[in-house]
């Protein structure tokens, strides 16, 4: 599976200290949901 760019700036954000919600914006079909599945399994969320 494609490793994308913005995967590790992602997952920093996820897991600092901080209560924010992280909001993923973009125009369709670009990857969206494929970077948050990415992130999930990369955190052991998702098996």
């Amino acid at each position: 599976m494609f490793k994308r760019a913005k995967l590790q700036t992602l997952k920093a954000r996820v897991k600092k200290t901080r209560k924010f919600i992280q909001v993923i914006l973009g125009p369709r079909q670009v990857g969206k949901t494929t970077i948050v599945n990415q992130l999930l399994n990369e955190i052991n969320i998702l098996s």
